[in-house]
């Protein structure tokens, strides 16, 4: 019984510090994007995009985030959502070539914009 109350009481030790290491990962990212916008805007972009392209994925964003992202609301969600679908219709293999153009392409337009 002691024994067991031990392992218990050291998994909590070991959960505990994992999560400490967490938050400080997450600190030091904040500060990365905190003088950055451009890189928090195209991380969020990232994020979302790797959201949608699982299979069978719904992603609730709030209106604000997509507006800061110019995807023009329900319309660029809407798109976005298609072109994954396009994109699992043609095959993985393509749809993963398609993606990195896209997120040059993306990206480009982003730098050009400011």
């Amino acid at each position: 019984m002691q024994a067991q109350a031990e392992r218990e009481r050291q998994a909590r030790v070991i959960l505990g510090d994992a999560e400490r290491q967490i938050a400080e990962k997450f600190a030091e990212a904040g500060k990365s994007y905190e003088g950055n916008p451009i890189a928090f805007h195209l991380r969020a972009m990232n994020m979302l995009y790797e959201g949608l392209k699982e299979n069978a994925t719904i992603v609730i964003v709030p209106s604000t985030a997509v507006e800061s992202m110019q995807l023009g609301g329900l319309a660029g969600m809407t798109a976005l959502s298609m072109g994954l679908g396009q994109e699992r219709a043609n095959g993985h293999k393509d749809g993963e070539l398609k993606a990195q153009k896209d997120d040059t392409n993306h990206t480009k337009e982003i730098t050009n914009r400011i």
